[in-house]
């Protein structure tokens, strides 16, 4: 008889730990609607994206040009003067300015250099009327010589897309996938979500349930120069029980798609 009653006992006891362990979990499921319920291959897989831009991603190659410095056309010397005016008007009143000062500091010296000056042009002048030209004073307008600029990196539009199957996106062109990916990819369409990244930049995409009929994950990328780069990147993944970071590299060229270790 007390052995029937410690055994009753015992399984009254484990009955009561069990109540309590799922009171307990159905109070946290209460609390956090996310918590999923039942054994982990039941769930749906959970993923999440670790994003990270190439600091030179989408260099622009219409970049400014910047201007090579122009060399002088006179030999060197100990005194030199270098005037520039963003008009004529603004450049006559600096040179008219510049006279002033050297006349009230070298008043003598201005006026024997002014009548020498004259003098050496009256005797030697054969030009003919209307030449004022001074071979000692060089008027130049500035260098048009360019200088390539280095490409300025831009940001780049991404989208992240879940689908029931690859080969229709496989065989896509961009532009289309762009404009209305669910048209192109038909029934093998479920979801797409979109994202700027700026270049060197990193983000990160908390873990969030797939679609139950996903069966491929996608990334697609709005590069500048799309001939010459591999703009999409695509990915098998199981549908259920598993919690996948998925790293994708944003490449100046391509885009890098692949699970975590």
């Amino acid at each position: 008889m007390k052995r029937h009653k410690s055994i009753t006992i015992l399984w009254l006891a484990l009955l009561g730990l069990a109540g309590c362990t799922s009171l307990s979990r159905m109070s946290q499921v209460a609390l956090d609607h996310s918590l999923p319920i039942g054994p982990p291959e039941d769930h749906p897989t959970q993923v999440a994206f670790s994003i990270n831009a190439s600091p030179t991603l989408n260099g622009n190659p219409n970049s400014a040009p910047t201007y090579a410095e122009q060399e002088s056309a006179l030999p060197p010397s100990p005194y030199a003067i270098s005037l520039t005016a963003q008009d004529p008007q603004a450049l006559v009143e600096k040179v008219g300015s510049l006279f002033d000062y050297l006349q009230q500091q070298y008043p003598q010296a201005l006026s024997e250099q002014s009548q020498s000056g004259s003098l050496a042009f009256a005797a030697d002048d054969d030009s003919t009327l209307g030449s004022y030209d001074d071979p000692a004073v060089v008027l130049t307008l500035p260098s048009a010589t360019e200088v390539t600029a280095e490409p300025i990196a831009t940001p780049i539009a991404i989208k992240i897309l879940q689908l029931r199957d690859d080969s229709l996106l496989r065989n896509s062109v961009y532009q289309l996938l762009d404009e209305d990916p669910a048209k192109v990819l038909r029934s093998t369409y479920i979801r797409d979500d979109d994202y700027v990244l700026a270049p060197g930049q990193f983000k990160f995409i908390p873990f969030e349930p797939i679609h139950a009929d996903t069966r491929f994950i996608a990334v697609i990328g709005d590069y500048r120069e799309q001939n010459d780069a591999t703009w999409g990147q695509v990915l098998r993944i199981t549908p259920r029980g598993r919690q996948v970071v998925l790293s994708v590299l944003l490449n100046d060229t391509q885009i890098v798609l692949k699970e975590e270790d």
